[in-house]
């Protein structure tokens, strides 16, 4: 029984060690939503992703129409 004590009281410390870390690690990310992007970092991505050849005029594909929009009647103020 001391030989298994002595074998295994370092993955007792370190696995409560490494679950603590990816609760922090988890619980950091979550808490900061991710903010959208400025137009001048925007079209710095955009032009990245064009120079690194991620995307060019033959890969991308044509731009479907947007569904037109049926208004809905306005409610009369009674």
């Amino acid at each position: 029984m001391k030989k298994t004590i002595s074998v295994y009281w370092p993955l007792a410390i370190v696995v409560p060690l490494a679950a603590a870390a990816y609760l922090h690690i988890c619980g950091n990310a979550a808490s900061r939503p991710q903010a959208p992007l400025g137009a001048d970092q925007l079209t710095a991505e955009l032009a990245r992703a064009v120079s690194y050849g991620m995307i060019d005029a033959t890969s991308a594909l044509p731009a479907k129409p947007m569904r037109a929009a049926t208004a809905m009647p306005l409610a009369e103020a009674s």
